[in-house]
């Protein structure tokens, strides 16, 4: 039977969290595309191995992450799917100063194709929303505004 857009997308963004939070970088094939396009606001990476290599290396030295994504919206037709999607990331490093958790809540916004190897995710588009905790656990969220989850946001501003 053929896996539909929408289980493949959830299938995806599950995949994709696994992945991260057990550190298997080599692994990014499974999800995207040979070419996938990758924007993260703080930097775009083209291919699954320079992603995989990029998240690689900003996981370093953190004792623990924990992705959750949701809220899963499949649209379009299957030349042009598209999946939008919630996000929570939770990284934790231990001993640092100014607390050990940061809890980034971001939207992801996909194209998903289908291939010989099924389905993998072509583009991704991060637009982060909230930042909580402790901003120097990833040091491009130090610079950004200060909007908390209990905040409203503003449109046009992201943090």
């Amino acid at each position: 039977m053929t896996e539909s857009p929408a289980a493949a997308a959830s299938r995806l963004l599950a995949a994709y969290a696994w992945l991260i939070d057990d550190r298997r970088w080599t692994d990014f094939g499974e999800v995207f595309t040979d070419d996938v396009v990758a924007d993260y606001e703080a930097f775009t990476c083209r291919g699954a191995d320079a992603l995989g290599s990029r998240m690689e290396s900003i996981h370093a030295g953190l004792d623990a992450t924990q992705h959750l994504v949701g809220s899963v919206l499949v649209t379009g037709r299957a030349g042009d799917v598209r999946v939008r999607s919630h996000v929570q990331a939770t990284l934790v490093k231990r001993g640092l100063p100014g607390g050990r958790s940061l809890t980034v809540g971001a939207r992801y916004d996909d194209r998903i194709v289908r291939g010989a190897d099924g389905w993998r995710i072509a583009e991704r588009r991060t637009q982060g929303l909230w930042v909580r905790g402790n901003r120097d656990i990833l040091p491009w969220t130090a610079d950004r505004g200060r909007l908390e989850p209990s905040d409203s946001p503003r449109k046009g501003r992201h943090t």
